[in-house]
């Protein structure tokens, strides 16, 4: 019999283990967790994408705003393409943090809260929407890394005031 088979149990046909191969084993490096080299190299690519951010940031905050400007409140898709928007926005939030950018973080976490709680989609929405787009041009443009400083607060709080002001006149 050979090393992987056992006697068959009380009138029953032998039975063959068969322990499959682990191919992923080998392509792991070490006992676990990350090496040295494989953290610096992770670091250089971010460092490599935070240098690049704010040239495809300007991308897609033209592509949000064109977005926007497309949205027709009347239109019988409209909140299929409000939808659109707050994908794109929702990406951008994620974006910005990431690469450096913690104030586009928070004006795109703005307009996404804002997009989920409009109650009645019309132009004073979507001029709001603008708004948030028109400063997230300010900030790519600018390249206003970290929080913007004072600046940057007052230009978040104002998007922020502008949405209670508006979600308690539509309320």
């Amino acid at each position: 019999m050979a090393d992987n088979e056992q006697k068959p149990k009380e009138g029953g046909a032998p039975v063959q283990m068969i322990t499959p191969p682990h191919p992923i084993k080998a392509k792991v490096s070490g006992s676990g967790g990350p090496t040295k080299e494989m953290l610096a190299k992770a670091e250089a690519a971010i460092t490599k994408m935070s240098d690049d951010y704010p040239v495809w940031a300007v991308k897609d905050v033209e592509k949000l705003g064109d977005l926007i400007k497309a949205v027709d409140p009347a239109a019988e898709d409209a909140d299929d393409q409000l939808q659109a928007c707050f994908r794109m926005a929702h990406d951008m939030r994620g974006q910005g943090g990431s690469f450096g950018y913690p104030l586009m973080t928070r004006i795109a976490n703005s307009l996404c809260r804002f997009i989920e709680s409009i109650p009645k989609l019309d132009t004073g929405a979507l001029a709001i929407c603008s708004a948030h787009v028109d400063a997230m041009h300010a900030v790519i443009g600018h390249r206003v890394s970290g929080s913007g400083g004072e600046i940057g607060g007052q230009i978040a709080a104002g998007l922020e005031t502008a949405v209670q002001k508006y979600m308690k006149q539509a309320g």
